[in-house]
């Protein structure tokens, strides 16, 4: 008989009938009595997989690293089956398909086992690992910063995370890590948490006080947790004063005209055409030395949404001597990198802000697929986008200010103060 630890995953559930189906052909298709299959052969089975059949389905699975890296970690990780728990399994799979460089190219692990997370919420930013929301009993600690995971630094803890996801540039890999790093089941296969006890999280407060606070893993739904934005101590920037897909602001003391383009979609009651010409009714009514577009929220879309606003960029460049500038970011994706891409290109442009997470050469249109134990899904690219020379892994500005604590809590706007010093110098 299989023991019955086999049948069950590591949140003490059974595995659906799916899986138990596969575990039932598997054992049919090796032609061997059940009390001689073991779960090692069981994942061993998704191993294999991942050496065979990924490459076919993949556009190019060794475009960054070659077949041996793949087949000598995999190899590797076969032959340590017998010390790993599942989920153990699970994360060391997932980190052999990330560590081909591939985006898009990864094990969905986190449908692995209990949705269950520590009840905080942390940003990467230039100085470290930031409160962004928290369970309310605790809102307090909004804005501190969260230096020890459990007896291990939280940075350490954030990186080990970030090398679960595939990606061609750091900045993705931080910005996955901070959205799945309180994930319990997760992490605890990671080293660090424990999914059956209290973990102590550590925090360092604005006037340098530590706090220490335990925290057990718990079903969010059930959790009451306090954002930033609703934070009454928190004084949002001006790039974070709406969700609009795109809006604008005359910033009189600066002559300025602020424009946010946050999303390459249309608006229901405002067309991108009535937002375009209200900013040309704006530049040729009111004192602007410069306009400033941000994309530093854009994820993307449809690229040629923002056509018209790129026409009149380039309209001012030519025909008028307002300064132009562009601000991109860690959530400048997709269209919205290739819009970035093409407002960088009119001539005169001043690009801010930090390297995107979005690559201008990137790998896209994902497929997914399943593997044969665990059911687990896959996913992989078939198409190669090519839109600059070189390896195109980023874009990077011309002027680096990167994302910091007062920039998110304080409603400091650094990158318009730069600006505004670089004005003075055409004056």
């Amino acid at each position: 008989m299989i023991d019955a630890h086999y049948l069950f995953l590591m949140n003490k559930k059974p595995p659906s009938l799916f899986l138990l189906s596969i575990l039932l052909f598997f054992i049919a298709s090796c032609g061997s009595p059940p009390d001689e299959v073991t779960l090692s052969e069981c994942w061993e089975t998704d191993l294999q997989w991942l050496a065979d059949s990924l490459p076919g389905l993949h556009y190019n699975l060794f475009m960054y690293e070659p077949e041996d890296t793949l087949l000598n970690r995999l190899s590797r990780l076969e032959q340590n089956l017998d010390n790993l728990s599942d989920m153990e399994t699970v994360m060391e799979m997932t980190r052999v398909l990330a560590s081909m460089h591939c985006s898009h190219t990864g094990i969905a692990f986190w449908t692995y086992g209990d949705w269950t997370a520590y009840p905080i919420s942390v940003m990467w930013l230039d100085e470290g690992l930031y409160v962004t929301a928290i369970d309310a009993e605790y809102s307090e600690l909004i804005g501190s910063r969260l230096i020890e995971y459990g007896v291990s630094p939280a940075v350490g803890a954030a990186a080990a995370m970030s090398e679960m996801f595939p990606a061609t540039n750091d900045v993705v890999r931080r910005t996955r890590a901070e959205n799945f790093m309180m994930l319990a089941y997760p992490m605890e296969a990671l080293g660090f948490g424990n999914v059956d006890s209290l973990v102590s999280f550590t925090f360092l407060e604005a006037a340098g006080d530590t706090v220490i606070v335990q925290f057990e893993a718990v079903d969010q739904s059930t959790v009451n947790m306090e954002s930033f934005h609703d934070c009454e101590s928190v004084i949002l920037p001006l790039w974070l004063g709406s969700d609009n897909f795109y809006w604008f602001s005359y910033l009189s003391e600066r002559r300025m005209l602020y424009c946010a383009y946050n999303s390459c979609a249309l608006m229901d009651d405002y067309h991108i055409d009535d937002y375009v010409e209200d900013l040309r009714e704006c530049t040729d009514s009111s004192n602007i030395d410069a306009v400033v577009v941000d994309l530093r929220r854009n994820s993307g879309g449809n690229s040629m949404v923002a056509a018209p606003l790129i026409n009149w960029l380039r309209e001012l460049s030519e025909n008028s001597d307002i300064q132009l500038y562009l601000i991109i970011g860690r959530w400048t994706y997709s269209s919205g990198i290739l819009n970035a891409i093409e407002i960088s290109e009119i001539p005169g442009v001043m690009v801010f802000g930090e390297n995107t997470g979005g690559a201008p050469n990137h790998l896209g249109e994902v497929r997914t697929a399943q593997l044969p134990w665990s059911g687990l899904s896959v996913s992989y690219p078939t198409k190669y986008f090519k839109r600059v020379e070189g390896e195109g892994s980023t874009m990077r500005p011309d002027v680096r200010i990167p994302l910091d604590a007062g920039m998110l809590f304080e409603g400091q706007n650094r990158i318009l103060d730069a600006i505004d010093e670089l004005l003075t110098t055409y004056e």
